[in-house]
Order: C-alpha cells, then sequence, then structure tokens
C-alpha cells in the first residue's frame, strides 16, 4: 500500500511508491490536511477534508502507472472523505491516467 498523506509529522507514512506484490498494487489518497492530521479528537471530516488540486494528483500519474507495470491491480482510493471530495478527485486523476503519456 502506497500511502499519501501530510509528511513531517511524528506519525506520517513516507509515500514510497514501490510495488511489493505482482497480485496488487493499492495507492490510498487521504488528502494533505496537516494541521488535523495528528489533531486529537478530530473529526473524521476535520482530518480528511481535503481536496487535491491538479498538480498534486498529476505527481501520482507515474508513479500509478510504473506500478501498473509491475502488479496485475492497480487501485487507486481515495479516502478523503468530505462531501463530494473523493469522488471528485477520482473522477479527476482517472482521466489524468487516462491520458497518453507526454514525452520526455
Amino acid at each position: 500500500v502506497i500511502v499519501d498523506e501530510p509528511q513531517g509529522l511524528p506519525n506520517s507514512v513516507p509515500p514510497i511508491a514501490e510495488v511489493t506484490s505482482p497480485a496488487l498494487a493499492m495507492f490510498r489518497f487521504h488528502g494533505r490536511r496537516r494541521a488535523m492530521w495528528s489533531r486529537r479528537n478530530a473529526t473524521v471530516q476535520e482530518r480528511f477534508r481535503y481536496l487535491y488540486d491538479r498538480e498534486e494528483l498529476a505527481d501520482w500519474v507515474r508513479p500509478v502507472r510504473e506500478a501498473a507495470a509491475q502488479a496485475t491491480e492497480v487501485h487507486a482510493i481515495f479516502n478523503n472523505c468530505h462531501g463530494n471530495y473523493a469522488t471528485t478527485n477520482a473522477v479527476e486523476f482517472a482521466a489524468l491516467v487516462a491520458q497518453p503519456p507526454r514525452a520526455t
């Protein structure tokens, strides 16, 4: 499981995009609401109220494509569960991944 979450906190999990199983790679997008991530008694809505912008999502396209070359299945799960944030970002991310790769 590869996780995107706020970085630099004592309880942060680094976003290392390594596939450890040829069967499944899973990306979990929790948002980057740093101020609420470690806050005691924060509600789910407080902690995960984060809408990714296009550039943040675009940064994950290459790691997801690379994972797809190594694993039979790749799942991207948006856990930024506030209002329609998760579904909005999932649709935006799917469109980015579906675009042809840029020539380098």
